[in-house]
């Protein structure tokens, strides 16, 4: 038997679809759930023979895909944006492209010994759902290109990196929602939202191959869509009276926490909707589709700053003759500070100077000097004794 808990599940990115590279770099894929599978269709044999017993059925082709649903965390889900896409990040920015970008996502049950992995895989459709309360989760729905698995004890991945964010992205870190030009929370209270991006995945059979599986997953039309529920005000009938004219209006918001964000911005987007009704105990809301239309989204990506929380200067004293020099270091923490670069200043340039980029300290006259370094608003010092040159 079997634990959920001891199924890990990692996916790296293929050169060629279909095909794993020869030296991949796993990455893990921390998920709620994982619906990528084979399905075997099955195709009905209605022949009659001598009995009025049924024939049996002739295997057809086989799907691989499904679902993998995630928390949204930083990092994690920037690959599989991209597929989404067909584009690569460029200076943190994600638009749409034509790019077929595939992966293979491997699983292993380590208590048991059983593997498997889903070749050629791209993103048919990704939705990122925002409750009113929680955790923001991802649907990456996958359609892969072969599938193969084994129960030898041995796992198609080892040790695969773990990329992702330690922090989950929660819906009170949902910011900036702006619709219509009218931002939410003031002239509309959002109850709760979603967006999806869909490929348009058409799959593509080969006869001749030998196989089932699919020759390939071809991306058609990509159409980004989600539903916005609203406090019903006159600010969101406005929103809604566009249903009537199809005029479409600018859709974004940002998501943030101490790791990095995310702006998604939807440049243009129609809606459509029922008339909104309550009872005499409820409050009143629209809910209303968002579809974009011509002008295709963006992502744009940004990672959290990350402040210097101290730095060390050696040596802590030090003595240098008049006309020699020394070398002062420093090392600033945590090591991947944003603001980590140093710089150095003397408390009496007439005793010594210090270059202000390498901490290399010049005796000028005998005396004592303080020489202090500053990074990310931080500082540390060193007493440096002039002495007579020799």
């Amino acid at each position: 038997m079997s634990s959920g808990a001891k199924i890990q599940t990692a996916y790296c990115r293929e050169t060629t679809p279909g095909t794993t590279p020869a030296s991949p770099a796993w990455l893990l894929l921390k998920r709620v759930t994982n619906g990528l599978k084979p399905t075997q269709n099955m195709v009905e044999n209605a022949e009659i023979g001598g009995t009025r017993m049924a024939n049996g059925k002739t295997p057809g082709t086989t799907d691989v895909g499904g679902d993998v649903v995630c928390k949204y965390r930083y990092g994690q889900h920037d690959d599989f944006l991209a597929s989404c896409f067909g584009n690569d990040w460029v200076d943190n920015v994600l638009t749409m492209g034509n790019n077929r970008i595939a992966f293979s996502v491997a699983s292993f049950a380590s208590d048991i010994g059983v593997a498997s992995i889903a070749t050629g895989c791209q993103v048919g459709t990704f939705k990122l759902e925002i409750p009113n309360d929680g955790d923001l989760q991802a649907t990456i729905t996958l359609a892969g290109l072969d599938w193969n698995d084994k129960d030898d004890g041995t796992s198609y991945f080892d040790s695969p990196t773990d990329a992702a964010g330690t922090l989950r992205y929660s819906f009170k870190q949902v910011t900036a929602i702006s619709l219509n030009g009218i931002a939410g929370g003031s002239g509309f209270c959002v109850d709760t939202f979603d967006i999806q991006f869909d490929n348009g995945l058409k799959t593509q059979r080969c006869i001749g191959t030998g196989t089932g599986f699919a020759g390939a997953n071809i991306p058609t039309t990509f159409t980004p869509s989600g539903q916005i529920t609203l406090s019903w005000s006159k600010s969101a009938y406005e929103t809604w009276k566009k249903t009537l004219t199809g005029v479409a209006m600018p859709f974004s918001f940002t998501i943030a926490n101490d790791e990095g964000s995310y702006t998604f911005d939807f440049p243009s987007v129609q809606v459509d909707g029922d008339w909104p009704d309550g009872g005499n105990t409820d409050i009143v809301q629209v809910k209303l589709n968002i579809t974009g239309s011509d002008i295709p989204p963006t992502i744009t990506r940004a990672t959290a700053a990350v402040a210097v929380t101290g730095i060390t200067v050696t040596p802590t004293t030090a003595s240098v003759a008049v006309g020699s020099t020394t070398t002062l270091a420093a090392s600033v923490t945590p090591s991947n500070a944003t603001d980590s670069a140093v710089s150095w200043s003397s408390s009496d340039k007439t005793l010594a100077t210090v270059d202000p980029s390498t901490g290399v300290v010049t005796g000028v006259a005998p005396g004592q000097v303080t020489i202090t370094a500053t990074a990310g608003g931080v500082t540390a010092t060193s007493v440096v004794t002039v002495t007579a040159a020799q």
